[in-house]
C-alpha cells in the first residue's frame, strides 16, 4: 500500500477528525470538525481537505448524510505519527498492579487472573497463552519408547523446564535408534526454539536433504506429526472481557457480534496470533490494527501484544483486542507499564 500523500492542513484537519471520533464515537461533519480544530476555517475549505482525505482513502462516509469516520489507513497513520504513550493515572496504576499478584503460581493460573484484570482495567478483550515451548530454546532432545507404537519426546529447555509429548511410533523405532534420534537433535538444534525446529526439519523434507544414516530423514517424518501451534491447544488458550464487545456500536449488529464470537472461541486460531507474533512483542508492545492481524481480519478490530516472561516457568503472550476506535495512547501506556512492572517483580524474585 503507497504512503499517503498529505499537505500540512490535510494532516492537521485528519488529526482533529480521529481525535474527535475517538471521543465522541459517531462520524464527524464539518461543523463539529470546524469547532474543534485549532484555526478557523470556513465549511467550504474542510469540505474540499475531506474530499482530498477521501481520495487518499484516509476517511470514508458511512451514509451520504452522515460525517467521515477515518479508516484502518488513517489509525496506522495516526499511530505512527502521532502517537504518545500515556502513562497510567495513580488509581489505574493501582488497578493493573492487581493483575501482578499470584506471579509465583504456575503460568496458567497466574495468566487466567492477569487476563481478567487487563480486560477489565483496559478494556475489551484480553486473550492470554502461556509459551513454554515457543519461546523455550532447545538444550537437550530425548526420545523414550512407553509401550508398543508409542514413544515420549522429552524437551529440555534453556528455562530450566522439562516438557514431555506422547508421540505415535508407526515406524517402531528401536530404543537404539531412539536414543540416536535424540543425540543427532540436540548437536544439530541446540538453541532453536520447537517451532524453528520443526520448519528446518520441514524445509530439509521438501528439499529432499538427506544426512547421515537416515536419521534426518526420521526427524523429518516425525516432525511432520508434531503439531503446528505446539503449547496451543484448547485448554491453555484463555479469554476474558468478550462480553464488553458487544455492547460498542461497531458490534451492537447481533449477527455480526455473533460471527465474532465464534472467532474468538477458535483457539486454534487464537493460539496462532500469539505465538506469531510473541517474540516481538517481548521486546516492545506489537500493535496490529484491522487487517494488519491476519487471524481476526474481518473486523474492525486493534489489537495490542505483549509478551512477558516468568523466568523458569516459561512466557505468556497477552493479546488485548478492541474496537479501531481505541484510546491507543492509554492502552499502549498502560500496557507497557503494567509489562515492565512484571519484569521488575521477576528481577526481584
Amino acid at each position: 500500500m503507497s504512503r499517503p500523500n498529505l499537505n500540512p492542513r490535510g494532516e492537521s484537519v485528519l488529526r482533529t477528525l480521529i481525535e474527535t471520533y475517538l471521543e465522541a464515537g459517531e462520524p464527524v461533519g464539518s461543523r463539529l470538525l470546524a469547532k474543534r480544530y485549532p484555526e478557523t476555517l470556513s465549511s467550504a475549505t474542510i469540505r474540499s481537505v475531506l474530499s482530498d482525505l477521501e481520495e487518499e482513502a484516509m476517511v470514508a462516509q458511512p451514509h451520504t448524510s452522515a460525517g467521515r469516520v477515518p479508516t484502518e489507513l488513517a489509525y496506522r497513520y495516526y499511530v505512527d505519527r502521532w502517537l504518545r504513550a500515556l502513562p497510567p493515572g495513580h488509581e489505574v496504576e493501582g488497578r493493573l498492579s492487581a493483575a501482578l499478584d499470584g506471579l509465583d503460581l504456575d503460568p496458567e493460573s497466574w495468566a487466567r487472573h492477569a487476563s481478567r484484570t487487563l480486560a477489565e482495567v483496559m478494556g475489551g478483550v484480553c486473550v492470554a497463552l502461556p509459551l513454554p515451548l515457543t519461546q523455550s530454546r532447545l538444550v537437550r532432545m530425548e526420545f523414550v519408547p512407553v509401550g508398543p507404537g508409542r514413544f515420549v519426546a522429552v524437551w529440555v529447555g534453556s528455562l530450566g523446564e522439562v516438557e514431555h509429548r506422547l508421540m505415535e511410533n508407526p515406524w517402531n523405532l528401536s530404543q537404539t535408534v531412539l536414543t540416536e534420534l535424540g543425540n543427532y537433535a540436540t548437536a544439530h538444534f541446540a538453541g532453536l526454539t520447537l517451532p524453528e525446529m520443526r520448519a528446518r526439519l520441514l524445509d530439509a523434507l521438501r528439499v529432499g536433504v538427506q544426512e547421515g544414516e537416515s536419521l534426518c530423514r526420521r526427524l523429518q517424518e516425525l516432525a511432520e506429526r508434531w503439531p503446528e501451534d505446539p503449547g496451543g491447544a484448547d485448554g491453555r488458550v484463555l479469554v476474558s472481557g468478550l462480553g464488553r464487545l458487544g455492547g460498542l456500536p461497531e458490534f451492537d449488529d447481533v449477527p455480526r457480534f455473533r460471527a465474532l464470537v465464534a472467532a474468538f472461541e477458535e483457539h486454534g486460531r487464537l493460539a496462532r496470533l500469539l505465538n506469531a507474533f510473541a517474540d516481538r512483542a517481548s521486546e516492545d508492545v506489537q500493535l496490529l490494527l484491522g487487517t494488519e492481524n491476519p487471524y481476526l481480519d474481518a473486523w474492525p478490530l486493534a489489537t495490542a501484544v505483549s509478551t512477558v516472561a516468568l523466568g523458569p516457568a516459561g512466557f505468556v503472550t497477552f493479546a488485548l483486542v478492541g474496537p479501531l476506535r481505541m484510546d491507543y495512547g492509554r492502552v499502549m501506556g498502560g500496557l507497557r507499564w503494567w509489562t515492565r512492572q512484571v519484569q521488575r517483580r521477576q528481577d526481584s524474585v
